[in-house]
């Protein structure tokens, strides 16, 4: 249960048009491998609230957004040794002042939220 003001604000945390990837609680996906392919297209899907890469091979390795509706948010943490990796938003959506479909980087050992104001648009706060 989340309490805010004394209040259970649990249901805010569910996007009610994708209830298994916001549902509570979260089991983060852990030891997840960056994909090789790096682009949006090969991009590892990102399926839980909270994603943890620890596998960069090369600098570029991606994953990719599940589609920016509105309330959203997401944490992703790259704990690679060394390496960035991209991360791609769904078709379409963008991150940041970045053109839409264009990849964000998190360098190695960094983490992520991700928020979404409107629907589309990602903006990241970095850790």
């Amino acid at each position: 249960m989340f309490l805010l003001n004394n209040r259970d604000v649990s249901a805010l945390l569910v996007d009610p048009t994708n209830k298994d990837l916001y549902a509570k609680p979260t089991t983060p996906a852990n030891a997840v491998t960056a994909s090789t392919g790096s682009t949006q297209a090969t991009g590892v899907p990102v399926t839980t609230a909270i994603t943890r890469v620890t596998t960069v091979a090369v600098a570029g390795d991606a994953l990719t957004l599940p589609k920016a509706k509105a309330g959203m948010s997401l944490v992703v943490i790259n704990a690679a040794a060394a390496n960035s990796m991209d991360v791609f938003p769904a078709v379409g959506d963008s991150v940041n002042a970045l053109a839409a479909d264009a990849a964000y980087a998190i360098t190695a050992n960094k983490a992520v939220m991700l928020v979404c104001p409107v629907d589309g648009l990602w903006h990241s706060v970095p850790a």
